[in-house]
Protein backbone atom coordinates (compact mmCIF):
# COMPACT_ATOMS: atom_id res chain seq x y z
CA UNK A 1 0.00 0.00 0.00
CA UNK A 2 0.95 3.45 -0.92
CA UNK A 3 2.10 5.98 1.99
CA UNK A 4 0.19 9.78 1.80
CA UNK A 5 4.18 10.82 2.06
CA UNK A 6 4.46 9.07 -1.57
CA UNK A 7 2.02 11.70 -2.66
CA UNK A 8 4.44 14.58 -3.95
CA UNK A 9 1.20 17.43 -4.66
CA UNK A 10 -1.93 17.58 -6.28
CA UNK A 11 -2.94 21.03 -7.68
CA UNK A 12 -6.26 22.49 -9.59
CA UNK A 13 -5.12 25.91 -11.51
CA UNK A 14 -6.94 28.55 -12.46
CA UNK A 15 -5.50 31.74 -14.72
CA UNK A 16 -3.32 33.71 -12.16
CA UNK A 17 -4.26 31.23 -9.20
CA UNK A 18 -2.70 28.34 -7.85
CA UNK A 19 -3.27 26.21 -4.53
CA UNK A 20 -3.11 22.80 -2.56
CA UNK A 21 -5.84 20.68 -2.34
CA UNK A 22 -6.77 19.59 0.94
CA UNK A 23 -4.93 16.20 2.41
CA UNK A 24 -8.57 14.68 2.35
CA UNK A 25 -8.77 15.47 -1.34
CA UNK A 26 -5.19 13.91 -1.99
CA UNK A 27 -5.50 11.05 0.32
CA UNK A 28 -8.67 10.34 -2.20
CA UNK A 29 -6.64 10.37 -5.32
CA UNK A 30 -3.84 8.48 -3.76
CA UNK A 31 -6.49 5.83 -2.98
CA UNK A 32 -7.91 6.01 -6.82
CA UNK A 33 -4.78 5.90 -8.13
CA UNK A 34 -4.35 2.15 -7.07
CA UNK A 35 -1.05 0.60 -8.19
CA UNK A 36 0.70 4.01 -8.84
CA UNK A 37 1.27 7.13 -7.04
CA UNK A 38 -0.27 10.19 -8.49
CA UNK A 39 1.45 13.90 -9.37
CA UNK A 40 0.41 17.20 -10.73
CA UNK A 41 1.61 20.45 -11.07
CA UNK A 42 3.75 21.77 -7.80
CA UNK A 43 1.41 24.79 -6.64
CA UNK A 44 3.25 28.02 -5.59
CA UNK A 45 4.45 28.64 -9.18
CA UNK A 46 4.25 31.94 -11.21
CA UNK A 47 0.92 32.38 -13.39
CA UNK A 48 1.27 30.19 -16.59
CA UNK A 49 0.41 31.65 -19.65
CA UNK A 50 -3.56 30.11 -20.53
CA UNK A 51 -3.65 26.37 -22.51
CA UNK A 52 0.15 26.01 -21.70
CA UNK A 53 1.56 22.82 -19.47
CA UNK A 54 4.69 23.37 -18.73
CA UNK A 55 5.67 20.00 -16.79
CA UNK A 56 6.95 17.29 -18.37
CA UNK A 57 5.29 13.73 -18.74
CA UNK A 58 1.79 15.22 -17.28
CA UNK A 59 -2.01 15.06 -18.83
CA UNK A 60 -3.14 18.84 -18.41
CA UNK A 61 -6.96 19.32 -18.55
CA UNK A 62 -8.78 22.41 -19.43
CA UNK A 63 -12.34 23.49 -18.97
CA UNK A 64 -11.94 25.37 -21.99
CA UNK A 65 -11.92 24.35 -25.66
CA UNK A 66 -8.95 25.72 -27.21
CA UNK A 67 -7.00 24.87 -23.81
CA UNK A 68 -8.65 27.95 -21.51
CA UNK A 69 -10.08 28.06 -18.41
CA UNK A 70 -9.36 26.42 -15.55
CA UNK A 71 -6.41 23.51 -15.30
CA UNK A 72 -5.82 20.06 -13.75
CA UNK A 73 -2.54 18.41 -14.19
CA UNK A 74 -2.18 14.77 -13.19
CA UNK A 75 1.00 12.44 -13.32
CA UNK A 76 2.10 8.70 -12.14
CA UNK A 77 4.78 8.04 -10.61
CA UNK A 78 7.38 6.61 -11.60
CA UNK A 79 5.90 7.37 -15.16
CA UNK A 80 6.37 3.73 -15.68
CA UNK A 81 3.59 2.67 -14.00
CA UNK A 82 0.10 3.36 -14.84
CA UNK A 83 -2.34 5.09 -12.58
CA UNK A 84 -6.50 5.26 -13.16
CA UNK A 85 -7.46 8.43 -11.55
CA UNK A 86 -11.11 9.49 -10.72
CA UNK A 87 -11.85 12.88 -12.37
CA UNK A 88 -15.10 12.69 -10.06
CA UNK A 89 -13.44 12.88 -6.82
CA UNK A 90 -11.74 15.95 -7.90
CA UNK A 91 -14.72 17.82 -9.14
CA UNK A 92 -13.16 17.50 -12.97
CA UNK A 93 -16.34 14.86 -14.18
CA UNK A 94 -17.60 16.09 -17.41
CA UNK A 95 -15.54 19.19 -16.84
CA UNK A 96 -12.75 18.90 -19.53
CA UNK A 97 -13.10 20.14 -22.75
CA UNK A 98 -9.32 19.82 -23.81
CA UNK A 99 -6.21 18.33 -23.00
CA UNK A 100 -2.35 18.29 -23.55
CA UNK A 101 -0.46 15.84 -22.66
CA UNK A 102 3.53 16.00 -22.16
CA UNK A 103 4.14 12.21 -21.84
CA UNK A 104 5.58 9.98 -24.50
CA UNK A 105 2.80 7.17 -23.92
CA UNK A 106 -1.27 8.06 -24.27
CA UNK A 107 -3.38 9.13 -21.41
CA UNK A 108 -6.92 7.64 -21.92
CA UNK A 109 -9.73 9.81 -20.58
CA UNK A 110 -12.91 7.31 -20.24
CA UNK A 111 -16.85 8.03 -19.50
CA UNK A 112 -17.11 6.06 -16.51
CA UNK A 113 -15.38 5.27 -13.33
CA UNK A 114 -12.42 2.93 -12.44
CA UNK A 115 -11.24 3.72 -15.85
CA UNK A 116 -13.93 1.85 -17.70
CA UNK A 117 -16.84 2.92 -20.88
CA UNK A 118 -15.79 4.74 -23.84
CA UNK A 119 -12.40 5.98 -24.43
CA UNK A 120 -10.55 8.45 -25.61
CA UNK A 121 -6.45 8.39 -25.88
CA UNK A 122 -4.62 11.69 -25.52
CA UNK A 123 -1.18 11.92 -27.27
CA UNK A 124 0.07 15.07 -27.85
CA UNK A 125 -2.92 18.39 -27.59
CA UNK A 126 -6.57 17.93 -28.90
CA UNK A 127 -9.39 19.87 -28.26
CA UNK A 128 -12.24 19.39 -28.12
CA UNK A 129 -12.74 16.46 -26.43
CA UNK A 130 -15.32 13.90 -27.96
CA UNK A 131 -15.46 11.89 -24.36
CA UNK A 132 -16.95 13.07 -21.19
CA UNK A 133 -14.34 12.48 -18.82
CA UNK A 134 -15.07 10.75 -15.42
CA UNK A 135 -12.14 9.10 -15.10
CA UNK A 136 -8.45 9.20 -16.83
CA UNK A 137 -5.58 6.64 -17.14
CA UNK A 138 -2.07 7.94 -16.72
CA UNK A 139 1.21 7.25 -17.32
Amino acid sequence: MLSFSALTRLGTRRPGRSGALTATAAAALLLAAGAGTVQAAPAGQGAALAGSCEFSNTLCLFEGAGYAGARFTVQALPPATSACVSLAEHGWAGRAFSAVNTNSRAATLYAGENCTGASLNVAGSLSPLTVSAVSVRVY
